[in-house]
């Protein structure tokens, strides 16, 4: 209650200068989380590069050998069940498919990977319509449009709380404003044009926190990304002199010879089979 009262004690300048602090405090947050947000995609894409270099590339041509290891055991596998001749087709050329093998491709195997489209872009910030709305604003609000002082008077302060939300690309600000009275309100002019002046600025705050969650999101999603943990991994052993992304490109190297040791044995097999292979 005393806090509500004290509150009210206060008088309008002194807590638009509040606001004013709170979000000159919230801003340098807000460029402090931004920076550590900037240096983290900075570092994570330097270290994409190096693992791509060492490790990376040769997870690619592993899996391209994976593939044509598997497409090698098929051939044999069809020339054991159907011989020479190869599968069996239908009329129309198709190639025909058993009964059984059709039960085992729909009940059994997992479908194929569907392919990802990402999804459609979010409409812009309307960017635009703030624009708009600025010069609508600005053309009914502007002080130098009337000669009367009070109204003058009302028009400065609802150009303040104008230029606030546009200062701050709040649509919503600006579309209140725009359902704002066009002529002072009796009496309660100044009230009226302090009240927007104080939502403006609060709303200019809202903005920024809302911004700083973002960025925060952001900071939390990167540093639990798997590249960034495996990144930290490389960076701690490397401390104990171990050189991490040299031992897993090694690992890949005996896969890596291990896979063409077993792509040559298929091969041969199908030469000798006298089944073309390449």
């Amino acid at each position: 209650m005393w806090s509500t009262r004290r509150e009210g004690a206060r008088t309008t300048e002194e807590r638009l200068a509040a606001l004013r602090k709170e979000i000159a405090a919230a801003e340098a947050e807000l460029v402090d989380r931004e920076a550590e947000l900037a240096d983290l995609r900075v570092e994570m894409h330097a270290f994409q590069l190096k693992y791509a270099v060492h490790v990376g590339r040769k997870m690619e041509a592993l899996e391209e050998l994976a593939a044509e290891v598997q497409r090698c055991k098929k051939l044999i596998a069809d020339y054991r069940r159907w011989g020479v001749v190869g599968r069996p087709r239908t009329r129309d050329g198709q190639v025909f498919v058993p009964v059984e093998e059709q039960y085992r491709r729909t009940w059994q195997d997992p479908p194929p990977p569907q392919p990802w489209f990402p999804p459609p872009p979010m409409p812009p910030a309307a960017a635009k319509d703030i624009k708009s709305l600025y010069r609508q604003l600005c053309r009914r609000f502007h002080p130098d449009l009337t000669q009367d002082p009070r109204e003058r008077a009302w028009r400065t302060g609802m150009m303040a709380a104008v230029n606030a939300a546009y200062d701050a690309q709040s649509l919503t600000e600006l579309q209140a404003l725009v359902a704002s009275p066009t002529r002072p309100p009796g009496s309660d002019a100044a009230r009226g044009g302090n009240r927007q002046r104080l939502e403006a600025l609060q709303g200019q705050l809202r903005h920024i926190r809302d911004r700083i969650r973002a960025v925060e999101q952001e900071l939390y999603d990167l540093t639990h990304d798997s590249l960034v943990e495996m990144s930290l991994q490389v960076k701690l052993a490397s401390r104990d002199g171990q050189d991490l992304l040299a031992e897993m490109s090694a690992e890949v190297d005996k896969d890596l010879e291990r896979k063409r040791a077993e792509l040559d044995f298929l091969r041969a097999q199908l030469r000798q089979l006298g089944i073309p292979c390449e």
